[in-house]
């Protein structure tokens, strides 16, 4: 996960639609045994704020209490919340940064859109071009600074200056109405100037009208990320300092940073002045949540197995993989276990700047052995063959046939009579993944699939906390390039525009592909401009396919599935269906 790309808009009824009725994407391994939990969502909106108000539901059986540990591979690579985007990332900040809107994630899967700083989802007028926020009563920061309107206008502000280039962008594409927003309005820190009314107004310390280019149906979703986190200007001379130390006392959710030792450990404290009367969703269970970074899968699964510490849990990392089939038979090691079907989808996508040749990539795909890289990295606990570049949680999802009429593990000659008739036999490949030990399986794999195809295959194994950062570089030197995009909420509306769309291709993006189609372009616009949520969901299959066969841009592999263990003293554990960690919401110690 994630950055997003301009497209243009759905119109307004697509947000009565689902506020109305919501809308549902359904039919995810529901099931018992060796099956996941379904992913199965329904989603709707709260724009009339009768759920956005606090305290949130108490989760049965919860205490306050204690200290929550959490193990995880590595730190997150930036603390200022404009640049932080990856799903694991945004779960732990979402603990510490409030924002204008909220998804809040029901026990029986379900999701709804709620006020968080902000009385309800916005209220829209314009034909969905103007969107009004007012601020609940009494929002302060962690030092007891009331939280104005202003400090929110001046964090989107600054989002727009590329040194953010890595954080979500919907916010200031839509109202620069330009995939180069950066050229309508650089940001606060070169001269000063602010952005003017005609794009945000502050009429007074509670309110904030934005004004966007085009009527946007999922505005509400957008102000859901961090870029609206609200940041004090008085306190952002070196916004450097930011990236390294966090907001600190500019916290606004349960919990701020107390101690942080870079790549080692990172300790949550209670927030004294969050008020959880105004809060939906958080609770502030554990007097502390302390992070210990570095922990690969085994070791972090042979510790939880033992229950060595049973106030312990995985935070984002899954079960290790030689380990996940004996856990999952185990009834004692299986209730301390999640097990879901995530809505992120793994993708290998090739570079259409290096490999320009369609003949080329198309072969490529051709061979590729998805079956037996899902072998290699956990079998069916790791997912099911993907067809589609959707995840099967979004509205709209079916099935699809594969593009190139070859089995799940690819067919190697019928890839190699291609790559022959293109007079490209031999043709060199870089490979790059997100380096962890399970992942490095997948190299020898699709190394000898390729190569019986008749390539030559060189394999890069990325260090993980700086992998996102260099593969999206635009002069990056792999050609196929491992990649996991889950949405930012259960629509495709944040899928192929932010990762297929042309404008998207620009350094720090996520196109990965850096696939530049006006056919693509043009079909992502139209779909994208109907107005029937469910109608448009639909859509977006035939364009998947497009972009597969056509363009042979990216290769679907597997819808992924996660196991996330936690000691035995941890009550209300839950995975996070958008971020498939551990739901730091509700998560208490039991005694």
């Amino acid at each position: 996960m994630k950055r997003k790309y301009l497209a243009q808009a759905a119109a307004l009824a697509a947000a009565a639609l689902l506020a109305a009725a919501g809308c549902s994407a359904g039919g995810t391994n529901v099931g018992s045994g060796d099956q996941p939990r379904s992913t199965t969502n329904k989603l709707t909106l709260d724009p009339e704020g009768k759920q956005s108000n606090g305290p949130a539901a108490d989760v049965a059986g919860s205490r306050s209490g204690g200290t929550l540990n959490l193990t995880w591979r590595h730190d997150f690579p930036d603390y200022d919340p404009a640049k932080v985007y990856t799903a694991p990332d945004d779960e732990a900040f979402r603990l510490m940064h409030r924002r204008l809107t909220v998804l809040k994630q029901n026990d029986d899967g379900t999701m709804v859109l709620v006020g968080d700083l902000a009385t309800n989802t916005g209220e829209a007028s314009d034909g969905g071009k103007t969107w009004k926020y007012t601020l609940k009563d009494g929002m302060k920061y962690a030092d007891g600074t009331p939280i104005k309107s202003q400090d929110i206008k001046y964090a989107v502000e600054r989002s727009f200056d590329t040194k953010f280039a890595t954080g979500p962008q919907w916010v200031q594409l839509w109202l620069a109405g330009k995939d180069d927003f950066n050229s309508v309005y650089p940001g606060p820190f070169s001269g000063g100037q602010e952005l003017g009314p005609d794009k945000i107004e502050t009429p007074d310390a509670k309110t904030i009208v934005f004004h966007l280019a085009a009527a946007q149906s999922d505005f509400p979703f957008a102000a859901s990320m961090s870029q609206t986190v609200p940041v004090r200007k008085d306190l952002d001379a070196k916004p450097d300092d930011l990236d390294v130390n966090g907001l600190g006392d500019m916290a606004t959710g349960p919990y701020k940073i107390g101690a942080h030792e870079v790549d080692k450990t990172l300790t949550l404290v209670k927030n004294p002045n969050w008020d959880a009367k105004t809060d939906p969703v958080r609770h502030q269970y554990p007097d502390q949540i302390h992070f210990q970074f570095g922990v690969l899968a085994k070791q972090e699964t042979d510790q939880l197995k033992a229950d060595i510490d049973p106030n312990s849990a995985a935070y984002y990392g899954g079960v290790d993989p030689d380990q996940v089939q004996a856990i999952m038979q185990d009834p004692n090691l299986k209730k301390r276990t999640m097990d879901n079907e995530t809505g992120a989808v793994v993708t290998f996508n090739t570079n259409t700047a290096r490999v320009t040749d369609l003949n080329v990539r198309k072969a490529i795909a051709m061979a590729f052995p998805k079956q037996d890289v899902i072998t290699a990295q956990g079998g069916p606990f790791y997912g099911n063959v993907a067809t589609t570049l959707s995840p099967r949680t979004s509205v709209g999802y079916s099935p699809q046939p594969n593009p190139y009429g070859v089995g799940d593990n690819g067919d190697p000659q019928k890839a190699k009579q291609v790559l022959t008739e293109a007079g490209k036999l031999g043709y060199e490949v870089n490979v790059a993944w997100e380096t962890t030990p399970a992942a490095d399986r997948a190299g020898p794999p699709i190394k000898r699939a390729l190569e019986a195809a008749g390539f030559k295959v060189n394999l890069n194994q990325v260090p993980d906390k700086t992998y996102f950062n260099i593969i999206r570089h635009l002069d990056n030197p792999y050609d196929l390039i491992w990649y996991q995009w889950s949405p930012d909420w259960p629509t495709n509306r944040t899928v192929y525009s932010a990762l297929y769309y042309g404008g998207a291709v620009a350094e720090g993006g996520n196109n990965m592909a850096q696939l530049k189609e006006k056919k693509v372009d043009d079909e992502i616009n139209r779909v994208q401009g109907i107005q029937d949520i469910t109608e448009q969901g639909k859509q977006y299959m035939p364009l998947d396919q497009m972009i597969q066969k056509d363009y042979a841009a990216a290769i679907p592999v597997v819808y992924a599935r996660k196991q996330v263990m936690f000691g035995s003293n941890i009550g209300g554990a839950r995975m996070d269906v958008l971020s498939s960690s551990l739901d730091l919401d509700n998560v208490y110690l039991k005694k």
